[in-house]
């Protein structure tokens, strides 16, 4: 106890002297940080800070006495310590951005209150010198390891949303926390990024288009053997057409120089349709005539490998149709149908429209075919996912009939308006009543000739969707499944 009431007397000495005098008493404390038992050091803890300003000469000593205090295995004296780093600040605003750095390292505790103590001495800090704090939580962001990177990004973009007004209204500070949120680009993961060009594009929504483009690599050589390099492509790509009022002239040059030469090479089918349904969003948006002819070439041979060829012998009705992706043709065809609309001169060759009107004849027949045994099948007794898949099927098939009509015609036309399957609301699609489904039912022969819904789907991983295929039996493949972003838990982290 002796310890404790001499360091009161110290501090009432302190007190009541000008700045610089008693120079012995504070030197006194700080020695104490290094010797004195747990209550002496929570007195420490909290005179340090106190009287940081009245000795400027013995800053860089007094810093690192507090910070060895915030390593103290006694709770009491940690979070004392931890308390007063933003008050060494007061006088000094070139010591947030260290002290930031420190607390940001600080929250790493699993001690609940600790880390409360932490975040709000941290909000402080933002308080008294918004740009300091960021620089010194970007730097642990970048440099930290896992658990310090995820928990002060959180962090991050939790203050820095609350203080969007503020950044709005100063252009300086808004440039330098733009320029800082660009340096953990490359550390953060898929949702991460996907939270922080939320408030990046609250801030600047050129700048938020522009950072999603540039993570997309679009000065790499396209792997097709690299799935997680393929998701991350078409996660930065969709991102980045909430930004875009017009289609990227750079990433249409990616998919026809890098994508669509080695698309066949691509093993998964879900990696396939994710790749065809990003460029149909991204051709959905207003397109030049010059970024279209990039494309033509390479989107029409590519569909052309997914049309069939009209076998031998062809009768009008299609009873045994060949397996078709109508996933993948609506993609194709859309595509086509918007670049063709720009370069008329495309399909007015000859040869060409003549091939491909003959394999479209013969895939509009399939389509009826499908639709008819979609519509067939016993709807009352779907489950909901399934009847959901079954809506999402109509709606491709629909998609690919208005096309082949619009190509059809003499001349030509692009008049359609297509809504994309995989972008249909599905919230509403609910099973009919029993009596619905009775009205329906068709004899049990028929249905044997028509064949029947897979009775299943197989099982996805988080961010996975169902993608249509035909009905099962010996005319159909599988119902795959699409890959459309994100991580699932306890899944390994992906850099973006």
């Amino acid at each position: 106890m002796e310890g404790v009431q001499e360091l009161y007397k110290k501090f009432g000495v302190l007190a009541d002297a000008k700045e610089e005098e008693h120079e012995e008493e504070y030197l006194s404390i700080l020695a104490t940080v290094s010797t004195g038992s747990n209550a002496e050091k929570r007195l420490c803890a909290s005179f340090i800070p106190r009287f940081f300003p009245s000795f400027p000469s013995h800053q860089e000593k007094a810093v690192n006495s507090q910070l060895d205090l915030c390593e103290e295995a006694d709770p009491m004296v940690r979070r004392e310590a931890i308390k007063g780093l933003p008050d060494l600040c007061k006088g000094d605003s070139s010591l947030v951005s260290r002290m930031a750095d420190v607390l940001t390292q600080l929250l790493q505790t699993e001690d609940h209150l600790e880390q409360t103590i932490v975040r709000h001495c941290l909000v402080q800090l933002i308080k008294q010198e918004l740009k300091g704090a960021i620089g010194g939580i970007v730097n642990q962001v970048i440099t930290g390891d896992e658990v310090i990177r995820g928990r002060a990004l959180k962090f991050l973009f939790e203050k820095l949303e609350n203080h969007s007004p503020q950044l709005n209204s100063d252009k300086e500070l808004k440039e330098y926390v733009l320029g800082q949120l660009e340096l953990v680009c490359d550390s953060v993961t898929q949702a991460e990024f996907t939270d922080m060009m939320g408030l990046v594009s609250s801030l600047d929504s050129d700048k938020a288009a522009q950072l999603v483009i540039k993570q997309t690599k679009l000065d790499a050589i396209f792997d097709p053997a690299k799935t997680e390099c393929i998701e991350k492509f078409c996660t930065c790509v969709r991102l980045g057409l909430q930004y875009m009022k017009k289609a990227d002239s750079a990433v249409l040059k990616y998919y026809s120089s890098s994508v669509l030469p080695v698309f066949s090479q691509i093993e998964s089918v879900s990696h396939k349709l994710q790749l065809l349904q990003v460029l149909s969003e991204v051709l959905s948006h207003t397109v030049s005539e010059e970024d279209a002819a990039v494309c033509l070439d390479n989107v029409h041979t590519v569909l052309l490998s997914y049309l069939p060829e009209t076998p031998p012998g062809d009768e009008e009705d299609v009873e045994e149709p060949p397996e078709l992706e109508f996933s993948v043709l609506e993609c194709l065809l859309f595509s086509l149908h918007r670049v063709a609309s720009q370069v008329p001169d495309f399909l007015g060759d000859e040869t060409r429209i003549a091939d491909l009107k003959k394999r479209l004849t013969y895939c509009a027949r399939c389509c009826s075919c499908y639709t008819r045994r979609l519509k067939s099948s016993s709807i009352g007794e779907d489950p909901e996912d399934k009847l959901k898949l079954k809506t999402t099927a109509f709606k491709s098939i629909n998609n690919v009939m208005m096309m082949i009509k619009d190509i059809f015609r003499t001349p030509i036309v692009y008049k359609s308006e297509i809504v994309f399957s995989w972008k249909v609301d599905l919230a509403n699609v609910k099973r009919p009543l029993p009596a619905a489904a009775k009205q329906t039912a068709v004899p049990a022969s028929k249905k044997r000739r028509s064949g029947t819904m897979s009775s299943g789907r197989e099982q996805t991983k988080s961010r996975e969707q169902q993608v249509y295929a035909p009905p099962q039996g010996r005319y159909s493949s599988n119902i795959a499944a699409q890959r459309v972003g994100g991580r699932s838990e306890g899944s390994s982290r992906r850099r973006y």
